[in-house]
């Protein structure tokens, strides 16, 4: 039986990597982007970090700021953002002395997107 990218020899030919090549590069972005969803998830499943994040919808805060909204120490938030930051749901930047943080709104959209899009259910509701 013939195959394509399979030579006669029964020895991939280049197409036969070309496509193989390819899948794996599919494969290795599937689960690149299915590690950030779940990184994503895991932000959001701490009632702090969604209020954080409901805090930041509305302006850009210090650290300073951000602590003076909670009653947990300076070293617990900054944990907080960390996860957040690393989930790409907030952005830092850096003013004198001063850490700002923002909400990533661009972001979060895109992976409730991503991650509701695949159910039929959900489909039709994000149109």
């Amino acid at each position: 039986m013939w195959l394509r990218g399979m030579g006669t020899s029964g020895r991939r030919t280049k197409e036969g990597r070309d496509i193989m090549a390819n899948i794996d590069r599919g494969m290795q972005s599937f689960r690149r982007d299915e590690r950030h969803l779940t990184k994503v998830f895991k932000a959001l499943s701490d009632g702090t970090r969604q209020e954080i994040l409901r805090l930041l919808e509305d302006r850009q805060h210090t650290v300073g700021e951000i602590v003076g909204n909670f009653n947990l120490s300076q070293p617990t938030i900054s944990r907080h953002l960390s996860v957040l930051k690393e989930a790409d749901l907030v952005v830092d930047q850096r003013q004198g002395q001063n850490v700002i943080y923002r909400l990533n709104d661009d972001a979060l959209s895109t992976s409730m997107q991503e991650f509701f899009g695949q159910f039929r259910s959900c489909q039709e509701v994000m149109r």
